[in-house]
């Protein structure tokens, strides 16, 4: 099993299942949708892997051939970083910067009464999605319509939990208006996480292009709503890093 821990999120990945340059595609992706959500243009970046001596050196370079593919696709620029040997479990590390002319909003400028936007179908994260493309352009023009967006690292419901917990607001969300991935169920959806996708709140002027998907409220609470606005009963709110 190969760890690999990226700017925010853990994303943990089996190399008897996916090619070393899919991790290293797959990893940097998740990283860039943290400045994919504030509308950020990628610069630079550092990559610190820890490397198990089992590993072939096929494994590292492959690894870092995924990292620069998209790099060079983004315009970001591998500058650095750091190798040591792991005494089992390997891990790569990534940090990195980005540059934007508009201020992003904060979670917690969001407000009663905004619409809860997502930019994509949900629920299609996995082993076999070997080159997801970070919502970079797409996440640019939001920010700068006045939109406030996260990434869908830990699934959408738990974002929505971080919107309320930064805002002391609530949100309803309507399942049935989730775009689903071909083959995903909806109560699915709304808890996968590694997802580019993103999720957005705001007045409906910035939201133009989204699938609309809900509503902030006053209340705090985060709820789920199924035919008649009738509370829905979720088992699994997304990915815990400290469960």
């Amino acid at each position: 099993m190969a760890s690999c821990d990226t700017f925010v999120e853990g994303v943990h990945f089996d190399l008897g299942r996916q090619k070393p340059e899919a991790i290293g595609w797959r990893s940097l992706a998740f990283s860039l949708g943290d400045l994919a959500a504030k509308g950020a243009a990628p610069t630079y970046a550092l990559a610190s892997i820890s490397i198990p001596r089992r590993w072939p050196d096929q494994v590292v370079l492959g690894i870092y051939a995924g990292m620069s593919e998209l790099a060079a696709q983004v315009g970001l620029r591998l500058v650095g970083g750091d190798t040591t040997a792991a005494p089992h479990d390997g891990s790569l590390s990534l940090s990195l910067l980005g540059r934007t002319a508009h201020r992003p909003l904060a979670r917690a400028a969001a407000q009663p009464g905004w619409l809860i936007g997502v930019s994509g179908p949900l629920g299609g994260a996995g082993v076999d999605w070997e080159r997801p493309l970070p919502q970079l352009a797409r996440g640019s023009a939001l920010c700068q319509a006045g939109a406030c967006c996260g990434d869908i690292s830990d699934g959408l419901l738990r974002e929505l939990d971080k919107f309320a917990a930064a805002a002391g607001v609530g949100a309803r969300l309507d399942l049935g208006s989730v775009p689903l991935a071909p083959g995903v169920a909806a109560l699915d959806a709304i808890s996968s996480g590694e997802e580019v996708e993103l999720v957005c709140v705001g007045p409906e002027a910035a939201m133009s292009g989204l699938h609309l998907v809900g509503e902030l409220t006053a209340d705090g609470r985060v709820v789920v709503v199924g035919p008649g606005g009738i509370e829905v009963e979720v088992a699994k709110r997304g990915y815990d890093h400290f469960a």
